[in-house]
């Protein structure tokens, strides 16, 4: 009996040791269950942008990246603001040549040569034609200009932009003229300036125009004038800085300062012209559309705003802004999540806000369509300005090799026509002879 009982109580023991066990089994698919999740960390990706105008816009991108990063918990994007368009460049080109490039970047839309040239971008033609796609026909025709090359899509627009004038409605009537009408040619541009140009004394309380000393605003004139800065097509090996128009637009200017005394001698720098129109220094400026909300939320008058006034050969604008890049030495799937903070920003709805924020021109024309850019537009026809410009838009200079340095030597030359240094052909043919020089280094032959 006793060894019954031994038995007995070795089997209960036995048994509650392997009830013990199944029970202890189970508590290791929770700690699987761990570390399946660990393995499934959100996608993390660096995005580069820039702020190429006034205004807080910085605020406005982090608060759309914020909404995203809310919306996709899968996918998280770092915002890193990088300064304006040339230092988040030098920035981003930093960062690709040391083998740590961010994922995707808003870089301008003129850096293309230079960031294939670093081979640093993917063509996004796959992801368009994708499931997951874009309907890139819906972007305007003269944004994409600067987008395409070797007939692929490399960059997405999204600041983008074109020049326009903006005037102060007050002073047109102070001065008797219509509000309604502004200045629309050259000629009418010198003397609507010299109506609205105040003095005391010797001091000007009040220019009639301020035109910044920029290569961008500069390329606009020799449009209208009849003859664009670089290529039309997608030619990287092309600069017409000599030409009698580019002469001629050069010429134009100076007898603002000069001849006709409506603008301030000497190099106007890009933030003082807004900085005057607000003030009531500058009765009209040339800016971009980007400065449209700050100009319409600062200004303590009615902002009136115009197509740039029409040269000897018509209207003419080109584009600026930046696009939306891929970078190519990162894992695909960063490239895939990249793509869908690209589609996720630039819905009609997304992309019109943006456009609302900023005063860039939203590219989608479906945005147009769609609230909440729809009613905006109804309630402040300011807005549409810009895009109904881009009839008469041509893509942005400088689009060719060599870009950055391109740009820098055509700065040199319109700020040596603003301060009377060089004539302005003197200063566009020096100008030339660089460009010529530059783009043989790059490898362009004659």
């Amino acid at each position: 009996m006793r060894n019954i009982r031994l038995f007995r109580y070795a089997a209960f023991f036995l048994l509650l040791i392997l009830v013990l066990s199944g029970c202890a089994a189970p508590t290791a698919a929770p700690e699987a269950a761990d570390s399946s999740a660990a393995g499934s960390e959100p996608i993390t990706l660096q995005f580069f942008y820039p702020v190429g105008v006034a205004g807080p816009l910085a605020q406005a991108i982090d608060g759309y990246v914020a909404e995203f990063n809310q919306s996709h918990p899968d996918i998280q994007v770092e915002a890193i603001f990088t300064g304006n368009y040339f230092e988040n460049m030098a920035r981003a080109q930093a960062a690709i040549e040391s083998g740590e490039p961010p994922d995707v970047a808003i870089l301008l839309s003129t850096d293309l040569y230079t960031l294939r040239g670093m081979d640093a971008v993917i063509p996004l033609d796959d992801y368009i034609a994708s499931e997951e796609g874009l309907d890139i026909d819906d972007f305007f025709e003269a944004f994409m200009y600067n987008s395409v090359s070797d007939g692929q899509v490399w960059g997405i627009p999204w600041q983008r932009s074109t020049p326009i004038l903006y005037y102060n409605k007050d002073a047109y009537a102070e001065v008797g003229l219509d509000p309604e009408k502004p200045a629309s040619t050259w000629d009418e541009l010198v003397e609507y300036g010299q109506l609205l140009t105040t003095r005391d004394g010797d001091n000007v309380t009040r220019w009639g125009v301020e035109i910044p000393a920029s290569d961008w605003i500069f390329a606009n004139f020799a449009i209208q004038a009849g003859k664009h800065l670089g290529s039309t097509e997608d030619d990287p090996c092309v600069v017409y800085l000599d030409t009698p128009e580019a002469i001629q637009a050069g010429e134009f200017i100076r007898s603002l300062q000069t001849e006709y005394g409506i603008m301030p001698d000497g190099v106007v720098q890009w933030g003082t012209a807004p900085a005057d129109f607000i003030a009531g220094a500058a009765a009209m400026i040339y800016h971009s559309t980007g400065s449209l909300s700050t100009l319409l939320a600062d200004s303590p008058f009615e902002v009136g705003t115009a197509f740039m006034p029409a040269g000897p050969k018509g209207y003419g604008a080109h584009t600026g802004g930046g696009n939306f890049y891929i970078m190519k030495d990162i894992p695909k799937e960063k490239q895939d999540a990249a793509w869908t903070f690209i589609r996720w920003m630039t819905r009609p709805e997304q992309i019109g806000q943006w456009g609302i924020d900023s005063g860039y021109i939203a590219p989608r024309q479906a945005a147009w369509d769609v609230d909440p850019l729809k009613s905006y537009a109804a309630e402040v026809p300011q807005a549409s300005t810009a895009r109904d410009q881009l009839e008469y838009a041509l893509k942005e200079f400088p689009s060719t090799m060599g870009g950055p340095e391109m740009k820098q030597l055509t700065v040199q030359a319109v700020e040596a026509i603003y301060t009377g240094e060089l004539t302005p052909a003197e200063a566009l043919q020096q100008a030339q002879q660089r460009a010529d020089e530059l783009l043989a280094q790059a490898g362009c032959e004659k």
